[in-house]
């Protein structure tokens, strides 16, 4: 009985390298499409960090001092899914099932704005009703799929998907303008000028996007 349990354990252990090399292999790989977007896109403001692996225990002004900038700077892109969505893609970008949404780690999105903004891409004549438009996190097997990116890896460049971008007034208007975000793996971080990042994106501004969260 302990000679099946030993080599249970040891499959066991074996099979948690396997999964930990094929993440590390994926990662490598998602990094490298973030890598040739920028490139291709010219952003000449863009750099890539190595982070700890420790950092997403870190508070955010411990991230914001290992990065070099202040808090409001630190950024993250999330992909939004709109449930009741007329369309199943993202063909239509005044009309998509899905958003990546670019925000501060320091604020909250207003759902009801990302409607209500979402909403006014289309021509009036054109519009579907409010009951069109359910926004809500896309579970993350999908957001995984979608972005090519693991959880806390998502970048807005490399995706696999074009997902259409959105970014936050707050974060349009920071000062210095340039951020820090996601770098296609958990540790790697992307520093981009903010005017560039909306460039290269053809990303959309939305005013009142989000607000400053007080439990930080």
């Amino acid at each position: 009985m302990a000679t099946i349990e030993i080599v249970q354990t040891k499959l066991s252990e074996a099979k948690q390298r396997l999964e930990a090399m094929e993440r590390k292999l994926q990662e490598r790989e998602a990094v490298e499409r973030v890598r040739a977007h920028l490139l291709k896109a010219r952003v000449s403001s863009a750099a890539l960090k190595l982070a700890s692996a420790d950092y997403y225990s870190w508070k955010l002004a411990e991230r914001a001092q290992f990065l070099g900038c202040q808090v409001p700077q630190l950024c993250k892109s999330i992909v939004m899914e709109n449930t009741a969505c007329t369309n199943d893609g993202i063909a239509d970008p005044r009309n998509s099932r899905y958003y990546c949404v670019i925000l501060q780690y320091n604020s909250k999105m207003n759902s009801e704005q990302l409607m209500r903004y979402v909403r006014t891409l289309l021509p009036e004549n054109e519009r579907p009703g409010r009951k069109a438009y359910n926004f809500q996190h896309a579970p993350g097997e999908v957001s995984d799929k979608l972005t090519g990116f693991l959880h806390n890896g998502v970048s807005p460049f490399g995706m696999k998907t074009a997902i259409p971008v959105l970014i936050s007034s707050a974060v349009a208007q920071l000062n210095p303008p340039f951020i820090w975000l996601g770098g296609g793996a958990e540790n790697v971080k992307l520093r981009i000028g903010v005017a560039q990042l909306i460039d290269a994106l053809n990303a959309r501004v939305v005013d009142d996007l989000t607000t400053l969260r007080d439990d930080l």
